[in-house]
């Protein structure tokens, strides 16, 4: 087997739990997210009293329900594209083309990821207004989900190149 697919699929075997378990936690969150929401529409209808809390948090479990669902978009090639461009190229054009895109991808999600990590320590030197923690641990999602994606694109690059290499070697074996 050759290495990049080794490569491949030692990443899949990471990243794929890592994906499917954001998912399945996002799902999780955005139902949590739902019954706040619900609680704070009850209690400022209902009872002219909304809790001050309900807010902040229901923000913070959209944001990390976007982040944690985020890989597993990227790694299922969920995300909006426009590839009519893209398919009327060759394949080995397509080819170049993803690898070079997902290394773009690898770079800017590395950059985002460093200052993310000044971000979440900035953010522990403060306290929220209307829950008892550091607004940091709200903002801890945002590294980890710059990390997993970044796993991703690495995997795609790998099977990539295992796919290029398939494919040559079989066009190679019809020449002959």
């Amino acid at each position: 087997m050759p290495l990049a697919q080794r490569l491949a699929n030692w990443l899949g075997g990471i990243n794929k739990p890592l994906c499917l378990a954001g998912r399945n936690l996002a799902g999780l969150l955005l139902a949590a997210m739902t019954a706040i929401v619900m609680l704070q529409v009850v209690a400022r209808y209902g009872f002219n009293n909304s809790p001050s809390w309900t807010e902040e948090l229901s923000k913070t479990l959209m944001v990390w329900t976007a982040f944690l669902v985020a890989p597993w978009a990227y790694r299922e090639g969920a995300n909006v594209s426009i590839s009519f461009f893209v398919e009327a190229l060759p394949r080995a054009m397509r080819s170049i083309l993803q690898i070079v895109l997902t290394i773009l991808v690898i770079w800017i999600c590395g950059v985002f990821l460093l200052e993310s990590l000044d971000f979440v320590f900035r953010g522990m030197q403060s306290s929220s207004p209307t829950l008892p923690v550091q607004v940091g641990i709200f903002y801890l999602i945002v590294p980890v989900a710059f990390a997993c994606l970044i796993m991703v694109g690495f995997e795609n690059i790998a099977r990539e190149i295992s796919d290029m290499a398939a494919t040559d070697g079989a066009a190679s074996r019809e020449s002959e």
